[in-house]
């Protein structure tokens, strides 16, 4: 969806989540998280971080 395209877009720029909460409407951080999507490559970069 558009929402979640967008929603990802910003975090994957590096926007903060607080921010990104704050202009989405959502007054739940849990109910941000599952709008936004994980990509494989951030998946490896995350584990890469702590060595596996």
């Amino acid at each position: 969806s558009f929402r979640r395209t967008a929603l990802t877009q910003m975090a994957n720029a590096g926007i903060p989540l607080r921010h990104i909460q704050e202009i989405s409407g959502h007054n739940d951080l849990g109910t941000l998280q599952r709008y936004l999507e994980v990509t494989p490559e951030q998946r490896r970069k995350a584990v890469a971080v702590i060595g596996f």
